[in-house]
């Protein structure tokens, strides 16, 4: 059973579906005070002249009707002018222009476009329209977890309907919470949705780690590694890390090895760091079989084994890490044939041993 709007369709969250659709309304500001003929004139004239401000006041004078004839079309044609400029609450305005078929025919996908313009901005009207949209599946797939990051993202801004939104929401499906705070952090962090921000990716993962998976605490571990002031947070990256490691996470479990391996909090222990290492190689990390290898080969916390030394480092070259293509290369001319083909050989078995095979590339075969 699936959201559609209130006024059609009757289902189990109906209450939830009038609240979002009747908000959805309301998101514009009030209506404007009356204006004057000698103010419509000094905003056509700075509207003509480029300015977006004027551009904004007019469209929604157009809109409402205030001291102009009401036009849909005029509106529409001042909002868009603004919103061209870059003016964040233009383009949310062109977004319910579209989304409600108001000056030109109704597109639900270029409304969402429109409220993606002004939601990088971070425009809460925008941020809560997003929202809607994805709870109701107006342009977009019906998805809960987006629904509800953007209604989280629109309440932070101010906005009352939003924090009306995402109550509701967790009523309804209280473990969205940990999926959508990390999905924010997403968002901050990769810059496509959201103005990019490190800081602001860093205060999501932080709530969705609380109660998140694995790949949460990898994703603010290594956030946390490459900070500006990355030594001070070492101490909360081991534990974030362990905590991944203990949920089976390759990439936790690889971080314990390069802690370990560079002595960092922890005590330097390369036996350790190789432990580390085999489990992420076990788990299919292409990384840490290339690590496992070269420790073989240095004699490093394990006992030296060019063969199989050989045997991670080929593991490693069938994925797409160039560095381990080269140690592959490199120990190829320095290992007898006959080495070659053991290494080779061991390899095939060790993937045997651990199916699903995960690490990427061509299946392995013994020549």
């Amino acid at each position: 059973m699936r959201k559609s709007d209130c006024v059609t369709s009757v289902i189990l969250f109906l209450g939830v579906i009038c609240l979002i659709r009747e908000a959805m309304t309301e998101v514009r500001p009030l209506a404007s005070n009356p204006l004057s003929p000698v103010e419509i004139n000094q905003l056509q004239a700075s509207a003509q002249s480029g300015d977006p401000t004027a551009q904004l006041t007019l469209g929604k004078a157009y809109e409402e009707g205030n001291g102009v004839p009401q036009s849909d079309t005029l509106a529409l044609k001042w909002y868009r002018a603004a919103a061209e400029q870059g003016n964040a609450t233009a383009q949310n305005d062109v977004g319910l222009m579209f989304r409600f078929g108001r000056g030109v025919e109704q597109d639900k996908m270029e409304a969402v476009r429109w409220y993606r313009k002004a939601a990088k901005q971070e425009n809460p009207n925008a941020l809560f329209n997003l929202g809607t949209a994805y709870y109701n599946g107006d342009g977009v797939g019906v998805d809960d977890v987006a629904a509800y990051a953007w209604f989280l993202l629109a309440q932070n801004f101010g906005s009352q309907p939003a924090a009306d939104a995402a109550k509701g929401m967790k009523e309804e499906a209280g473990t969205l919470q940990p999926e959508a705070f990390e999905k924010i952090g997403d968002m901050y962090q990769k810059g496509d949705d959201l103005p990019q921000s490190s800081s602001q990716a860093l205060n999501w993962y932080r709530k969705a780690a609380e109660n998140g998976g694995a790949d949460v605490q990898m994703k603010l571990a290594n956030l946390l590694f490459n900070s500006q002031d990355a030594a001070s947070n070492y101490a909360e990256v081991h534990r974030l890390c362990e905590k991944a490691a203990n949920l089976h996470s390759s990439r936790g479990a690889y971080c314990l090895g390069q802690l370990y391996g560079h002595g960092l909090v922890v005590e330097h222990d390369l036996r350790t760091a190789a432990k580390w290492f085999s489990e992420a190689a076990d788990l299919g990390l292409p990384a840490a079989a290339l690590e496992l290898g070269e420790m073989y080969w240095k004699g490093e916390g394990l006992k030296q084994d060019r063969i199989s030394a050989y045997e991670f480092i080929y593991l490693a070259s069938r994925s797409n890490l160039p560095e381990a293509k080269q140690e592959r290369e490199r120990l190829g001319k320095e290992l007898t044939p006959k080495e070659l083909k053991k290494g080779r050989a061991m390899a095939v078995e060790w993937t045997r041993r651990h199916p699903p095979l995960v690490l990427k590339g061509k299946p392995l075969t013994a020549n």
